[in-house]
């Protein structure tokens, strides 16, 4: 029976804090190995411009070389959608039955266990070892105790506190204020090499190949093959009725790189569901809110600063009084891509090639409100109001 330590993390890059941390609580409560799990799409940083996985993945095996017990594990690599320690941890216990698990885990996030997706299966399958960090109040280390006790977790506390006094987010603004020069940066030397040569921390262009592949990881494969129908068919549409095609083909790639985001992640962007209310105090249907949060997350991941494409974005999910040309045809592109099967997306298609977009999206406006009378649930007023502006267009 093998005594497994469980580190995760993000390690953009890795070093030599999260390193010195593993190896101390190796040897501190005699572990045989520790995983440095790396999360391939942490949750929290849903809206961040994270270096590709692969490319981390890499850099934790140059920096683990010759460190003994050490060692990358790429499970999280190999699952779309985001990384949650629960599918983790449960994945683990199955392929090893026969290892003791320890999540390695500091104060600070171990306040925040009992908000964490199905932490249930966490304290099932592994116990904890809490780490303090450098400078850290008792009081945090009692709320951290407090959190654990709360979710009946098997916990033990460290002496160790060394979780060095650094952060990958520091490293990362070091590089870019010294050009990419690594020199003095507290990573090993290889990594340190490494980076320097391959530029990885350089300010960087997304590029439409570089989108693909990070909404492949990210989104589920329907609705990656969503999102690839909408780009097809928002392009041809751009074609038709005289909007830019590049700008059209962006908004349909990214009109959903906000889907699926919970309320709780919201809090990682200072946020919360109200913000995106139409009028302040009112109700926020929730299946509305990935456009507007795909607007942010097109912008502070992959760097699109163009106002009509995020506006694009923003609009899709429930049309608006005001709609330029582009966020009419994303707006329809959603319906009309090829993949959406069934009778009203086939009405919506012929309304589209008989009387044009307007037409379209006064249709679509009223199969929405219809569906959301019968589910019972929040009609978003900027529905309506685009339902409204697409008739008078219509008639006039």
């Amino acid at each position: 029976m093998a005594k497994t330590g469980i580190l995760g993390g993000t390690f953009d890059p890795v070093h030599n804090g999260h390193i010195a941390c593993a190896e101390q609580i190796r040897d501190e409560f005699g572990l045989d190995r520790v995983l440095f799990v790396l999360s391939a799409n942490p949750p929290h940083k849903f809206a961040s411009d994270v270096t590709p996985a692969k490319i981390r993945a890499l850099m934790v095996n140059i920096a683990l070389k010759g460190h003994d017990g050490l060692s990358l594990c790429d499970i999280e690599l190999k699952r779309p959608g985001y990384s949650y320690a629960a599918d983790t941890v449960a994945e683990l216990v199955k392929t090893y039955p026969d290892d003791e698990f320890y999540y390695i885990i500091g104060t600070d996030a171990a306040v925040r266990l009992p908000d964490w997706k199905n932490v249930g299966a966490v304290v099932d399958g592994c116990s904890f070892i809490l780490v303090k960090r450098p400078g850290e109040s008792a009081k945090t280390a009692e709320k951290a105790v407090a959190a654990l006790e709360s979710i009946g977790a098997k916990y033990y506390i460290s002496r160790s506190e060394n979780l060095a006094d650094v952060s990958s987010t520091a490293i990362r603004k070091a590089l870019n204020r010294r050009g990419n020069n690594p020199d003095e940066i507290p990573v090993p030397a290889e990594l340190s090499l490494f980076i320097g040569q391959h530029n990885i921390y350089s300010p960087r262009r997304w590029t439409t190949g570089m989108i693909l592949q990070d909404l492949e990881s990210v989104l589920n494969p329907r609705r990656y093959e969503h999102s690839l129908g909408v780009a097809e068919e928002a392009e041809r549409l751009a074609g038709i009725y005289g909007a830019d095609p590049g700008k059209a083909l962006m908004a349909g790639l990214l009109h959903d790189c906000g889907k699926n985001v919970s309320e709780g992640q919201l809090v990682w962007i200072g946020m919360t569901k109200n913000d995106f209310a139409a009028r302040p105090g009112e109700n926020v249907n929730v299946r509305v809110l990935h456009g507007p949060v795909g607007a942010i997350v097109a912008e502070r991941r992959y760097g699109v600063s163009d106002p009509e494409i995020l506006s694009a974005i923003s609009k899709h999910t429930t049309g608006a009084a005001e709609m330029s040309l582009l966020d009419k045809i994303i707006f329809i592109a959603d319906y009309t891509e090829k993949n959406r099967k069934g009778e009203p997306f086939e009405t919506v298609r012929r309304v589209l090639d008989e009387k044009g977009l307007d037409a379209a999206i006064r249709y679509s406006c009223d199969e929405t409100i219809k569906l959301i009378i019968k589910r019972g649930e929040q009609i978003d007023v900027r529905t309506v109001e685009a339902r409204n502006a697409a008739l008078e267009h219509e008639e006039s």
